[in-house]
């Protein structure tokens, strides 16, 4: 199978005609620098320069065609960024493997989890504005949580939750840790079917409910535990999207565009895709009996109408999901990492203040004592490299998505990798290899 190979700069779409047009030298660079133009705090390098030996780097080229070739994956973007460098960024693979349309580096995929640590920065902040603290009761800001329940069990002859009246209210920063109790229903075994039936809307949203409502049908149904005294992945991204609705004023989708992709200049992200850039958007694959098929919807909703999530067709600014809701770039979500290894800035647009940045990486619930990592905020974090068997720095953090999106940054080597692909379920080893081999790439 043939691949598509990516190249260390990026591509002018106008470049044809710049060289074609009869004008001056410096007429000629400056509009090529204006057409190609990026973050100046995000600089297309050549490896070396970038910090990176080019022949390990090449090793990555022959890893992933090789999965691609085992058809464990469709296609993926990898990018790697040192110093705000970029010493890797290539596309191997297919869009859509029916067609034939190659991977590009401008592909739109859907990054699912990974919206989330773009949902808690744009949380946080409304936190540097004093909108609330910590430590703020969830119930003083969306009435609804004021009064929670929690699951006993679930009575599968009366078809009910038998549950328990909440000791507890849930704070704030329970939401950014997963200790809220809060549950994603697509997710829940024990009570599922209750979960169910309640359709509370935790991926690909339609335009028949608002998030104000779907926020309310998940208050409604009993929490997994007491707030902070568990952990479970649950929709409270998806609930601090509804927070900075109510404490702002705009609908969530808004004020992510206006506060933090157009500032970025993430011209790629976003809740809904224009149509103009439909055909940009990635498929989406499954593993059926060892061969790649399309992803059908109905794993989420049995009564899906067809087989590709298409939400991103819709107008996000009545519901948008903050937990999982996002179509971006490699560039783009690079983009947006960028601005956290700078401490909260890119390009002198301050997007948080520096030490509110530090507390993403904190390593402030730890399931198991015994454990490298614990959990930051909506992120994984490495609080005990000594005890870590694989090359990240102290304070590294990384998280993922369902599709097989997968990130990580590594503050102490002002380090940065993104491998993107669209597949679920994914049993392939390329995310883990691909860190590992940026890792050894450096100098």
């Amino acid at each position: 199978m043939t691949r598509p190979i990516g190249f260390n700069h990026v591509e002018c779409p106008h470049k044809t005609m710049i060289f074609h047009i009869k004008i001056p030298i410096f007429i000629s660079i400056m509009l090529i620098v204006i057409c190609c133009g990026q973050a100046k705090d995000l600089k297309n390098s050549n490896p070396s320069k970038a910090g990176f030996e080019e022949e390990r780097l090449n090793r990555i080229d022959t890893m992933i065609q090789g999965c691609i070739d085992r058809k464990e994956v469709p296609g993926a973007v990898g990018i790697l960024i040192k110093d705000g460098k970029i010493g890797y960024h290539k596309a191997f693979g297919w869009a859509d493997i029916e067609s034939k349309k190659p991977l590009k580096k401008d592909t739109l995929f859907r990054i699912a989890s990974m919206s989330k640590l773009i949902t808690t920065v744009a949380a946080l902040q409304l936190f540097e504005k004093a909108e609330y603290n910590m430590y703020t009761e969830l119930g003083s800001i969306l009435p609804e949580f004021k009064e929670q329940t929690v699951l006993e069990s679930w009575d599968g002859e009366k078809k009910a939750f038998v549950t328990q009246t909440a000791k507890k209210q849930i704070r704030m920063n329970q939401l950014f840790t997963h200790t809220s109790g809060i549950v994603y229903p697509i997710f829940t075994y024990k009570g599922r079917a209750g979960y169910m039936k309640e359709k509370i809307i935790d991926a690909f949203p339609g335009e028949d409910i608002s998030l104000e409502e779907n926020i309310k049908r998940l208050a409604g149904v009993p929490l997994a535990h007491e707030p902070g005294e568990g952990q479970t992945y649950g929709m409270n991204m998806d609930v601090l999207g509804r927070v900075i609705e109510v404490l702002d004023g705009r609908p969530f989708a808004k004020y992510m565009r206006e506060e933090l992709f157009r500032p970025l200049k993430m011209k790629d992200t976003g809740f809904a895709v224009p149509k103009n850039k439909w055909n940009r958007v990635s498929s989406v694959y499954t593993t059926k009996n060892g061969k790649l098929a399309l992803f059908d919807e109905s794993v989420f909703d049995e009564k899906a109408p067809n087989n590709k999530p298409e939400w991103w067709k819709r107008n996000p600014d009545k519901i948008a999901l903050g937990g999982a809701g996002l179509i971006s770039t490699a560039i783009d979500y690079a983009l947006f990492l960028q601005m956290l290894i700078n401490g909260g800035e890119l390009d002198g647009k301050r997007i948080l203040g520096r030490k509110t940045v530090n507390m993403i990486s904190r390593g402030i619930h730890q399931s198991n004592p015994e454990s490298s990592t614990a959990s930051g905020l909506s992120v994984s974090v490495v609080t005990n490299s000594e005890k870590h068997l694989h090359p990240e720095s102290q304070g590294s953090f990384n998280g993922g998505g369902y599709f097989y999106t997968s990130f990580w940054v590594d503050p102490k080597e002002k380090f940065i990798g993104i491998l993107l692909s669209q597949i679920n379920p994914g049993y392939s080893q390329l995310a883990e290899n691909f860190k590992l081999m940026g890792y050894s790439a450096l100098k």
